[in-house]
């Protein structure tokens, strides 16, 4: 027997979900991540937005995925304790152009928005709302979105899966199959070895360094945010979506992102990038412009695929590997929706969306 049913490698947004999924489907689980701890730093901020891109399209099964992940949440906070993982404040989208306008309308009517999710508001709502936004053609408020405190949120999460049963060792570990005892042997740098029945691979972009995994078609994106502090109170609490974003943290706290950058050599931050922030910022909040300083700046790769959806399932040769990658830019709407199909595929057998499975790329 080995000593554990199932080795997580990862403990980042993907890593957490599918290691929780399997837990409470009763499997002993093994959580392995040497860049986290329950007290890691990380970013500020990211954004939970249904309303996806130019044309504002509602996300892939959102509303599963929406439920899913405010549930977990919800028991995280509970378990926890904590009160400082997510602010439901919304989203704001102006429409800094004509097209996106024309854009944003249609999409109030050419998706089956959750009623409550979504409205159209006029410039100068937007401007009551919030008196620092460009201007505008009007815009879209998108009230399902909130903000996650990122930093907060993994943490408390880890802490969540401890206090559930999860073993969490936050050490450097290669995995090896036994094919003899049809199991794997966890080796860590310390010395410790473990084995496990199965093992999922949530490891984000460092994917693309495992040679089991070298056949999939990913893409890896470096970006870069800027936290900033204004020299003034900040009236107004909600995000702001507008060829960047920008989230609240604090009384005068703000962050901005993002950066694309496809072809990078490491995870250093630039000038060149602050300057592109800025850039961003002046765009959204044109008022802010040299009133603000930068408090810090940070980089991370987004692992992105062709259809913009994660990629879950099991390796085409070794049995009992699977992964759970591609998170692309929705990673924390997708992560327990798509956490719960993993889990039921591994255990249950069931079916896999083609759209996300593994084997689309397999050939």
């Amino acid at each position: 027997m080995p000593d554990f049913d199932v080795a997580v490698f990862g403990a980042g947004i993907a890593g957490t979900a599918i290691a929780n999924e399997m837990r409470k489907r009763g499997q002993s689980v093994l959580i392995i991540d040497p860049n986290a701890s329950e007290d890691a730093p990380g970013p500020p901020g990211a954004l939970v937005n249904p309303a996806t891109g130019r044309r504002a399209k509602l996300t892939w099964q959102a509303e599963k995925c929406y439920d899913a992940l405010k549930e977990q949440i919800e028991d995280i906070c509970v378990v926890t304790g904590r009160d400082d993982l997510i602010a439901e404040t919304g989203v704001i989208r102006p429409a800094i152009s004509e097209s996106l306008a024309e854009n944003f309308r249609d999409a109030l009517t050419k998706y089956a928005w959750p009623e409550g999710w979504i409205e159209w508001l006029e410039e100068e709502e937007i401007r009551a709302m919030n008196p620092h936004v460009a201007e505008n053609h009007g815009g879209i408020h998108v009230k399902s979105g909130y903000t996650v405190f990122v930093d907060h949120y993994q943490n408390a999460y880890r802490t969540y899966l401890r206090l559930k049963g999860v073993e969490c060792i936050y050490e450097t570990a290669q995995y090896q199959y036994d094919k003899e005892n049809d199991q794997f042997v966890i080796q860590f740098v310390s010395g410790e070895q473990l084995t496990a029945g199965k093992v999922i691979m949530a490891i984000g972009y460092k994917i693309r360094d495992n040679a089991d995994w070298s056949f999939l078609p990913l893409n890896f994106v470096k970006g870069q945010i800027v936290h900033f502090e204004a020299e003034e109170p900040l009236n107004w609490d909600h995000a702001i979506s507008a060829r960047g974003y920008s989230i609240r943290r604090g009384e005068r706290e703000l962050t901005v992102g993002s950066t694309y950058e496809h072809n990078f050599e490491n995870l250093d931050i630039s000038d060149k990038s602050y300057d592109q922030i800025l850039k961003k910022l002046d765009l959204m909040l044109p008022k802010l412009t040299g009133k603000v300083r930068k408090i810090s700046q940070m980089a991370g790769v987004r692992v992105t695929t062709q259809n913009r959806l994660p990629v879950i399932g099991e390796h085409p040769e070794i049995p009992n590997l699977f992964v759970y990658t591609g998170m692309n830019s929705k990673g924390f709407l997708f992560s327990h929706y798509v956490g719960q199909l993993l889990a039921e595929h591994i255990l249950n057998g069931n079916e896999i969306p083609d759209e996300l499975s593994v084997q689309r790329f397999s050939e």
